[in-house]
């Protein structure tokens, strides 16, 4: 069984040290010594925090070497230089150094975080699922209030319905395949995994496999939805557009006065009387309402306080054709059996209202007469929640191999068992050291962090205020640490002593 706290990395340059920086280049392990530190100073804007500086050369005569610089973003004059203090590798040159226990801790994390986009295909199918809902829920409700235009919409909505069972299916045998590949993979990112230097190239490289594996899985997903969501939201925009000719109708009720059995259609805005040679009513602009047996023009009245009331109204009977006329300014004319009306709209809505003018007069052939559909309709649910089962049975059997490697005890031998009992617990003690080697590493990045805020104060990077904010927090955090390490160095002390105490007794009574 292997142990937190494997066998240390020695520097691959002196061969002396324990491994602390690694060279992502090369794959170099490195000890603090043997990783090289150059300095880099370059100019930066106080003000925008810009790189982008100018050097503008100034004075004259004895003066002529003096020089300032400018912001080319800001044009600010407000500029410091910063030291940086760049890491590289001794042994090819590069800059990507970093930190040996960072770079592993990075890789289990990321590891975690791909994992749980396994969950995409859930997260896109519930979505799909609530805006299905909210279309059927929208829909059933203007059905109730009479509104019974595009009779396509209830057999578009069952096909959806039928067509997601099958997308699905599909998307979680993709999850499945997906899930065998990160649950076979797992242990090595195991938390108590103590990877090696060499290790590394290979481990970032099954990353990348996961990450594209985890793409083409996205853009599978994204394929199969992508017929029925064109289906559905262009079934999302018409119901939407029965819901708020449904709501104009509810609105203006009383003024509208519908027989029982009359069914609302559309409410056209946006509507100018423009004149008629049939009835003798003012000029002016309001709303077009329109029903399976009348056409209603409710006209605007006030100037501040603005109200409707009804100019005059149709019947249907009486309508025998809709033209749009003119050349420079379109106008709607609606030829009636003794006369015309003449209405103007925007010129983008003429060519709608002739159409929605058209259904009425139609309406028969473009009405949903079926209304049981509307219930058979009401009872479809789209269901995610084996779904939703299936990805967290996944996540959670990952999370149990990442938090906790498991081994079989037939692979233990028992005389390691024996020692570890009769002799010391091997598996604390290094627990011990390594809890004792990380706050060591913690105590000396919290102490370089400190010496940095310091430095950007003196060169004026941070206000007055912000330092002391981080200063205290860092000083405080440094004094937590160092507290926790003397306890666990006085206790490592008397646990040193216990051991050797029980293994001087062993040896006697042997």
């Amino acid at each position: 069984m292997e142990n937190f706290y494997t066998e240390r990395e020695i520097c691959h340059k002196c061969g002396l040290k324990e491994v602390e920086w690694i060279c992502r280049t090369c794959g170099a392990g490195l000890c603090r010594n043997c990783v090289s530190v150059k300095i880099e100073k370059f100019p930066i804007c106080l003000t925008c925090g810009s790189k982008n500086v100018k050097e503008l050369k100034t004075g004259k005569g004895r003066n002529k070497d003096l020089s300032n610089y400018s912001c080319e973003d800001c044009k600010s004059k407000k500029v410091v230089f910063v030291t940086k203090y760049v890491k590289t590798c001794s042994k090819c040159g590069s800059t990507e150094v970093v930190d040996f226990a960072e770079e592993q801790a990075t890789l289990k994390a990321k590891f975690r975080k791909l994992s749980f986009e396994i969950k995409y295909g859930y997260v896109k199918l519930g979505k799909f699922a609530r805006k299905f809902d909210y279309v059927k829920r929208t829909l059933i409700f203007v059905r109730r209030s009479r509104f019974f235009n595009y009779p396509v919409i209830e057999r578009t909505l069952t096909d959806v319905f039928n067509d997601y069972s099958l997308v699905k299916t599909r998307i979680l045998g993709k999850i499945e395949e997906i899930g065998s590949l990160l649950l076979s993979i797992g242990p090595k990112f195991s938390i108590e995994k103590q990877f090696k230097v060499e290790d590394l190239p290979y481990l970032r490289s099954i990353l990348t496999r996961i990450e594209a594996d985890l793409n083409d899985y996205k853009n599978y997903v994204d394929e199969s939805l992508m017929e029925i969501e064109e289906k559905l939201s262009k079934l999302e925009i018409l119901v939407s557009s029965l819901y708020k000719h449904c709501q104009e109708f509810s609105e203006y009720k009383d003024i509208l006065s519908l027989d029982f059995d009359e069914k609302p259609i559309y409410a056209i805005q946006n509507a100018k009387f423009s004149g008629s040679d049939i009835i003798r009513v003012p000029k002016e602009g309001g709303k077009l309402f329109l029903t399976d047996k009348r056409l209603i023009f409710l006209a605007e009245k006030g100037l501040f306080k603005k109200s409707f009331y009804k100019s005059f109204e149709i019947p249907l009977e009486r309508i025998r054709d809709v033209e749009i006329k003119g050349r420079l300014i379109k106008r709607l004319i609606i030829k009636c059996n003794d006369g015309e009306l003449t209405f103007s709209f925007p010129s983008n809505m003429l060519p709608l209202v002739k159409d929605y003018i058209n259904i009425a007069l139609n309406f028969e052939k473009y009405s949903l007469k079926d209304t049981f559909v509307t219930s058979k309709v009401s009872s479809l649910m789209l269901e995610t929640s084996d779904l939703k089962m299936k990805v967290e049975r996944i996540l959670n059997r990952i999370k149990k191999i990442t938090e906790t490697e498991h081994v079989s005890h037939s692979n233990v031998s028992k005389n390691v068992v024996f020692h570890e009992i009769s002799y010391s617990p091997r598996g604390s003690e290094d627990k011990l050291k390594m809890e004792i080697f990380k706050l060591e590493k913690e105590k000396y990045e919290t102490e370089e962090t400190i010496k940095e805020l310091k430095r950007y104060f003196e060169d004026g990077l941070i206000s007055v205020e912000n330092y002391f904010k981080y200063y205290r927090s860092w000083v405080g955090k440094l004094y937590a640490i160092e507290k926790r390490l003397r306890e666990l160095k006085s206790g490592r002390q008397n646990f040193d002593f216990n051991v050797n105490m029980r293994k001087s007794n062993d040896f006697v009574k042997f």
